[in-house]
């Protein structure tokens, strides 16, 4: 999503404080736009989403899949994933290790640009704004505004950028934002998906006090998962349980996952608790104020700063001070500030649950337990020497997976210098970690101006080295079994502007795969092309310098100007939480084989921002603000081609090639980025700020010294990308075959495939063609009246991607087609009643009728074909089927025992083995009916299959849940599995 993953480390704007910046007397900062990232476990899930994993950004894919929670139809699966980019000194750690994540995040996530929109809607900046309005968006949200009060003024609520939120859940990871239409906070989505996301607001009559306090998310399958509080929340008198608050302010960043509720009403539910991470901030800077300019009518060179008639000085004298100039260094040594994650702290399902354990700030365990069994336990272990590295991780009943990593113990984190990205890069480091700049200040002495030549700084190096990029990145993974994946690193390698550059973090050369089965070595080597470098400007000292400016209001009309040194680009491709280089040609070469890959990829693009049009400085760069956010609509790169070759000899030889298409559709979304450039000397409230720039006192600021902003358009992209067509050719010795494949998709959802033609060589065109409830269903007569008068409900239910039919043709002629009928159910939602069947042009038979479902939505009674009755019990609130039972009527079965077959689905644990009797009884009850029973080891797997003959299969587990073992009725083993894990 990206998204707006601008993470430009904030040192002068502190968003949701209510403060707005001004410039204290002695303490100056580089001025950045504001943009206020998430809490720092969702930064290290955005990294994911910002800097994808694919061979076009030079990263491979390392995932350690650790368990899956599994929920009437739902998998979440718990993997660890690692980012192999390389490791920038000031990203947050995690709580999983540095550049490791777990998966998925539950939560959704935002990243604040501006202000928070559902205090302040991002206004229509295609229409006529005035200067004010701008300077409105600017000004972050006050309660003391007395100006407005008393000239019983409305105070304008508007911003001008959108806040990016991000779902990460397995199968509906999406991005939107808010918009206020007719006075309702609305969702919309960037690229559109089946999600139906409501916002809960508790509208407060105070409007600063107004809070997004959660999200409700209903899929396209009746799922509903409850995000953030159950209430609305007033204030904080005590932590929340299910939002995250940054520090920055009194704003939600974050919404954690708290329940999903299925059809039948079933829940999964979470819980979180609190960690602590110290994320590294490097705001040291130096400030130069010089250029002291009178501005109308009184003068403010050096001579007139004196106070005459009391003798005392100016407090603009101060500033420049008796040289006429002066350097201020800011802040001191880097620090850590202290910001706050909620993590899972349990997750409890029916039919068991799952704990997490916490030391410091890192995961040190979870376990998953079945009543007083403990089925899997995971623990992760880190190195003594940083503390930030996941070592090891044991999974019960197994060897661990171990890790190592460059220069983990031989060098310093703290000691090490960084380059222009925050990579290390060999150099001592030094404190503040600035580099040094030459400048040209202009003192103020005797009424006049006077130019002179001086170099600020710290010396510290800050250019990328390739010896010492890859320091704390991970180079060996082994596995339980010994296998074993070695990567070697590079610096991404790119031109800008004629010059061949390396930078922006690391990409693949090779790695080497140890298989001890084979007792092989797998060797894959990596060449990149068609380089990509996502910016305008390559970063150097001069990239590190904003200038800005300082008007005392209560000295007349002055202004002097402020250059500052920070320590980080405020370019949003450098400081931000997203892949700086893409290649469009990838080859990965092995011993007998060799892939090239094509693809395309649309990047975000920049202007220039001419933040100095007073003195401009020609010397120094000009600063970057994005122009058009693409990557929210195109999040990863897409694959173009991928020819495959066999080395024969010397050469290769082409053996299969692959072709993609796609297709777009953009909607534009306008805002603006606006910041402060001209700022007023401290002693004055945020409010008397904006009473000065706007006019509320007598005099105007804006009259006398300009607009104290800049503002930029810029475009969001929404819409969507998707995949047009593929093509398949496979080459043999003299001849070659082309698979290709159409696709066509619904203009109301543009996610729902509704025709994919397929045409092999020598072959006729094939037609699969899929009707929603939104379309026009060709054969709905053939349904019964109550299901025809369903079809709507798929829709206003939100089931927009179930199908109601299903064709193939051929030449133009129909070959079959599918007809599903479905039916409404308020306990398990909607469910098929029937599946009709037709062959060519002939008369819909029915096929499966569906007469009986429990409520959790699975079928306990069908009919086949009119003739073969089948019976399923399950059991374990529905988790698990304890039998099938053909060549019986479900009344029949109730009899025999004389309970609801229904009924069965709810039992639990503890009434299992009385139920499990009243199943084998139905073998006396029912002897001519064909029945076949199921027992079951929860959350791990089957354990017995008893077949209409009475035989036994028996299933035995390892201590870390893995099926080993597969015995007869006579005990004797049939099969048996070992298990040898490849990273």
């Amino acid at each position: 999503m990206d998204m707006k993953n601008i993470y430009r480390i904030i040192l002068i704007i502190i968003l949701c404080t209510g403060v707005l910046p001004v410039c204290a007397q002695g303490n100056y900062y580089a001025a950045m736009p504001d943009v206020t990232p998430p809490s720092p476990t969702s930064r290290v899930f955005q990294k994911f989403l910002g800097y994808p994993i694919s061979h076009a950004t030079g990263t491979i894919d390392i995932s350690i899949p650790l368990y899956t929670v599994e929920a009437y139809g739902l998998s979440l699966p718990l993997t660890l994933k690692y980012h192999s980019s390389g490791v920038r000194v000031q990203d947050p750690v995690g709580v999983v290790g540095r550049n490791w994540a777990l998966f998925p995040g539950f939560k959704i996530s935002r990243t604040i640009m501006g202000k928070p929109d559902e205090v302040y809607p991002v206004a229509d900046v295609s229409g006529n704004l005035s200067d004010n309005d701008y300077i409105y968006m600017s000004s972050s949200y006050s309660t003391d505004c007395d100006c407005w009060n008393k000239l019983g003024r409305i105070y304008p609520r508007m911003d001008g950028q959108y806040d990016i939120f991000q779902i990460n859940m397995p199968g509906m990871n999406a991005s939107f934002i808010l918009q206020r239409v007719n006075g309702v906070d609305v969702v919309k989505q960037i690229s559109d998906t089946p999600l139906k996301i409501t916002p809960k607001l508790d509208n407060s009559a105070n409007f600063i006090s107004t809070r997004l306090y959660g999200f409700e998310v209903l899929d396209d399958k009746g799922i509903r998962y409850i995000f953030g509080e159950e209430n609305p929340v007033h204030g904080f008198p005590h932590p929340q349980k299910f939002v995250e608050l940054q520090s920055y302010g009194s704003c939600f960043c974050g919404w954690m996952l708290r329940e999903i509720i299925f059809p039948g009403n079933e829940k999964i539910s979470f819980t979180y608790q609190s960690v602590r991470e110290d994320v590294p901030t490097f705001n040291n800077t130096i400030s130069v104020l010089d250029k002291g300019e009178s501005v109308g009518i009184a003068g403010c060179y050096h001579d007139d700063m004196i106070n005459t008639a009391t003798g005392s000085d100016s407090p603009f004298w101060r500033i420049l001070g008796k040289d006429g100039y002066q350097k201020i260094e800011g802040n001191g040594p880097p620090y850590s500030y202290v910001n706050t994650s909620l993590v899972p702290d349990s997750i409890v399902m029916s039919n068991g649950w799952i704990d997490f354990e916490y030391a410091g700030n890192k995961l040190i365990s979870f376990s998953v337990k079945q009543a007083s069994t403990l089925v899997k336990k995971i623990q992760l272990i880190y190195d003594t020497f940083t503390g930030n590295l996941l070592k090891n991780v044991h999974i019960s009943g197994e060897d661990d997976y171990k890790f190592t990593y460059k220069n983990e113990n031989s060098l310093n984190d703290s000691s090490l210098g960084f380059d222009w990205w925050g990579f290390y890069n060999g150099a001592p480091r030094v404190w503040a970690n600035l580099p040094n700049i030459n400048l040209e200040i202009i003192k103020s002495v005797h009424s006049m101006n006077i130019p002179i030549n001086q170099s600020i700084g710290k010396n510290a190096n800050r250019i990328p080295n390739a010896t010492y990029m890859d320091t704390y990145s991970l180079i060996e993974v082994t596995s339980p079994t010994k296998g074993k994946l070695k990567i070697s690193y590079e610096p991404h390698q790119f031109t800008v502007k004629g010059k061949n550059l390396i930078g922006g973090g690391l990409r693949v050369k090779s790695t080497e795969l140890y298989d001890p089965i084979s007792a092989r070595t797998i060797v894959k080597r990596y060449a990149y092309e068609d380089a990509h470098f996502m910016g305008n400007d390559y970063p150097d000292e001069k990239s590190l310098v904003t200038t800005r400016y300082i008007c005392p209001l209560d000295n007349g009309s002055c202004r002097v100007r402020q250059r500052t040194l920070s320590v980080f680009s405020n370019f949003p491709n450098i400081r931000g939480n997203t892949n700086p280089v893409w290649y469009g040609k990838i080859i990965e070469d092995a011993t007998d084989w060799q892939r090239v890959y094509q693809y395309g990829f649309l990047s975000d693009e920049y202007k220039t921002a001419h933040s100095d049009n007073l003195h401009p400085d020609f010397s120094l760069n000009h600063e970057y603000l994005i122009s058009r956010m693409n990557r929210m609509l195109y999040p990863a790169p897409w694959l173009l081609s991928e020819d495959i070759y066999k080395r024969e000899g010397n050469t290769y030889q082409r053996i299969e090639a692959l072709v993609n298409t796609y297709e777009k559709s953009e909607r534009e979304l306008k805002g603006a980025i606006v910041f402060p450039y001209q700022f007023v000397l401290s002693g004055y409230s945020s409010c008397q700020f904006i009473e000065e720039i706007l006019g509320c006192s007598y005099h105007n600021f804006c009259d006398i010294y300009g607009s104290p902003v800049k503002s930029y358009l810029y475009t969001l992209n929404t819409g969507y990308h998707r995949l047009k067509s593929t093509c398949k050719t496979t080459y043999q010795s003299s001849d070659s075959i082309v698979e290709k494949s159409v696709f066509a998709y619904d203009t109301e959802r543009p996610y729902n495939i509704i025709s994919k033609s397929s045409l092999c060589s020598g072959g006729a065109e094939q037609v699969e063609r899929t009707y929603y409830s939104n379309n026009t269903i060709p054969d709905k007569e053939s349904l019964t009246t109550s299901q025809r008068s369903a079809i709507q409900l798929l829709t206003s239910r939100n089931y927009l991607t179930t199908p109601v039919q299903q064709t193939m043709e051929k030449k133009d002629k129909r070959l079959y087609s599918v007809l599903r009928g479905y039916s409404s159910s308020l306990s398990s939602g909607m469910v098929v009643e029937d599946q009709y069947y037709c062959k060519g042009t002939d008369k819909y038979e029915k096929r499966i009728s569906y007469n009986k479902y429990d409520i959790y939505g699975n079928p306990v009674y069908i009919n086949k074909d009119g003739a073969e009755k089948v019976v399923y019990l399950w059991g374990y609130k529905g988790q698990y089927l304890l039998a099938e039972i053909k060549g019986a009527t479900y009344e029949e079965v109730k009899k025999a025992l004389m309970v609801d077959p229904a009924s069965m689905s709810s039992c639990i644990l503890p009434s299992i083995p009385l139920y499990l009797d009243m199943i084998d009884n139905l073998y006396k009850a029912l002897p001519s009916a064909l029945i076949t029973s199921y027992t079951y080891h929860p959350l791990i797997g089957i354990s017995g299959i008893i077949s209409p003959n009475k035989a036994k299969t028996t299933f035995e587990y390892n201590s870390d849940s893995q099926l080993i073992r597969i015995k007869d009725t006579e005990g004797k083993t049939m099969e048996e599995y070992q298990y040898h894990f490849r990273p």
